[in-house]
C-alpha cells in the first residue's frame, strides 16, 4: 500500500514581498522585452490567488515597471533606443527645470541629505553593487524633484525614472553606474554653488551623457521570468518554507490563507 504524502499548508506571501521580488526581477534587465507575465503561473509560485496577483501586476503597471496591454495582460517593457531618445529629452526638460527651480532655495540640511545620498552611491560603486548604485542614483534624482514640493512633478519624474532604469538595465554599459555617480557629484557641486544656470547645465549634461552611453544591443542574454522567480524564492531560504504550493498546484482561495500581520 502506497502511503500518501501529506501536503504542507500553504500560507500567502505578503503582497509587499511579492511586489518587491517582481520589482527586482523587472529591473534586472535579464527578462526578454515583451515577455508575458502569466497571472496563474506567478500566483502558483507565490502561493497567492490570481486576484491578488492581478492587483500586484496592476500596481507595477501603474508604477511604470511593466506594460499593461488591453486584452493581453501584463508584459515586460520593450525598451528601444528610439524610446530612450524621447524619454531622455523629456527628462532634460523636466529635470533641467527642477535644478533651476530648487537651487537658490535649497537649505543646508537639504544639501547635506543629498550629499549623504551620494556617498551611499559611491560606496555601492566601490563594492561593485551596480543594482544598488542604480537605485541610489535614481533616488537622488527623485529627491531633487521632491524638493520642488510639486506632487505632479514628482509623479511625472518617477514614471520617467522607472522607464530609464529599465533602459539602463538592458542597454547600459558595465561602467555606467560609476560614470553616473561622478556626474551626480558634479550636479551636487553646482547646487552647492547656488548657481541655477550651472545646476541646470550639469543636470542636462549628465542626462545627455547617460543617453549616449546606451549600447545598441542588450548587455546580457534573456532569462525566463519563472526561472528568476524560482531563484528569488530559493534565495529567501527556509523562511519561505511552506509559503508556496508545488509547481502546477493551484493556490487556494484567499480566505484559506494564514495572513501575515501588517
Amino acid at each position: 500500500m502506497i502511503a500518501r504524502i501529506k501536503e504542507r499548508p500553504v500560507r500567502a506571501m505578503d503582497d509587499t514581498k511579492v511586489h518587491d521580488i517582481l520589482t527586482r526581477i523587472l529591473a534586472s534587465g535579464v527578462v526578454a522585452p515583451g515577455t508575458k507575465l502569466g497571472e496563474r503561473q506567478l500566483a502558483e509560485h507565490f502561493g497567492i490567488s490570481r486576484d491578488r496577483m492581478r492587483r500586484i501586476l496592476q500596481r507595477l503597471g501603474y508604477e511604470g515597471k511593466l506594460e499593461l496591454v488591453p486584452n493581453r495582460g501584463a508584459r515586460t517593457i520593450d525598451p528601444g533606443l528610439a524610446d530612450a531618445r524621447v524619454v531622455y529629452e523629456a527628462r532634460r526638460v523636466i529635470e533641467g527645470g527642477i535644478a533651476l527651480s530648487v537651487t537658490e532655495r535649497l537649505r543646508s540640511s537639504d544639501l547635506d541629505a543629498l550629499f549623504a545620498q551620494h556617498e551611499l552611491e559611491r560606496e555601492a560603486i566601490a563594492r561593485d553593487d551596480a543594482d544598488a548604485a542604480l537605485a541610489l542614483g535614481g533616488a537622488l534624482h527623485m529627491g531633487l524633484a521632491e524638493l520642488t514640493g510639486n506632487a505632479l512633478v514628482v509623479d511625472t519624474l518617477r514614471s520617467m525614472v522607472n522607464r530609464t532604469s529599465t533602459l539602463l538595465s538592458v542597454f547600459g554599459p558595465n561602467d555606467g553606474p560609476a560614470c553616473s555617480c561622478r556626474e551626480h557629484g558634479t550636479i551636487l557641486e553646482a547646487l552647492a554653488s547656488r548657481d541655477p544656470l550651472r545646476a541646470r547645465e550639469a543636470m542636462c549634461s549628465h542626462l545627455s551623457l547617460v543617453e549616449t552611453r546606451l549600447r545598441m544591443r542588450p548587455r546580457c542574454e534573456a532569462v525566463e521570468i519563472e526561472t528568476l522567480v524560482r531563484r528569488e524564492l530559493d534565495r529567501q531560504g527556509p523562511s519561505l518554507d511552506g509559503l508556496r504550493p508545488p509547481p502546477g498546484t493551484a493556490a487556494p482561495a484567499d480566505h484559506h490563507f494564514e495572513r501575515d500581520s501588517a
